[in-house]
């Protein structure tokens, strides 16, 4: 008897298994949306106070989810490409004899390919599924590029330099929305800290507000 009701739990479990792993639905997601730089001071202040000028970019991205069965968690991947930019005039004390005052571009993007999860909430009965999500992200941050727009009018010369590669971390809330069976909306928000890991000594930490908007497409 212990034999039979070993065979029989074995072929139960291989049943369980399999079921869970053909009932799996897999989802593709591209979109993109608006990334809000919020720190540090030097990144937000205008550049006649001699910051950087960023403020609100968009962001483009992809994602894959994979929905478990009976499972309110949802495994996904996810990259996003975020692009910044700032302008302005740059009046430093050292060039306030100068006239006019120079015109200075700063740019920088930052490439995040991270894996996390979703966590269901408590679904809205009309196809609003709401979600909390955390992501691990690697930040491959491109080159810093300042451009001076008059190189006779400023003492300072242009700077391009190379950029490096962080470990960061997203937290977010969202949810998707069912709009035809193999088409839902996924509209969310994040808050970022792109170089938790990996900072170098004197290294303050960059972090921005996401709010993003996907089209999520079922492959099965």
């Amino acid at each position: 008897m212990k034999k039979i009701s070993l065979i029989v739990n074995i072929i139960f479990f291989i049943c369980s298994v399999s079921t869970i792993i053909n009932a799996q639905t897999i989802k593709l997601g591209v979109g993109g949306g608006l990334t809000h730089i919020i720190g540090p001071e030097g990144f937000t202040k205008e550049t006649t106070e001699y910051g950087l000028g960023y403020s609100t970019e968009y962001n483009l991205g992809a994602t894959i989810k994979i929905d478990l069965p009976l499972i309110p968690l949802t495994p996904r991947l996810i990259i996003l490409y975020h692009s910044f930019n700032g302008s302005g005039n740059y009046s430093p004390i050292l060039t306030k004899s100068l006239a006019p005052d120079p015109t200075v571009e700063n740019s920088q993007s930052i490439l995040s390919i991270g894996a996390g999860a979703q966590f269901g909430l408590i679904p809205i009965p009309t196809g609003i599924d709401p979600y909390f999500s955390l992501d691990l992200f690697l930040n491959k941050f491109g080159d810093f590029k300042q451009n001076f727009s008059d190189a006779q009018a400023t003492p300072f010369p242009d700077i391009n330099n190379p950029g490096g590669s962080r470990f960061g971390l997203q937290v977010g809330i969202g949810a998707e929305i069912s709009i035809i069976p193999m088409i839902n909306l996924d509209v969310s928000g994040g808050y970022n800290w792109f170089n938790i890991i990996g900072k170098e000594d004197g290294e303050e930490t960059l972090s921005a507000a996401t709010l993003d908007l996907f089209f999520i497409f079922n492959l099965n």
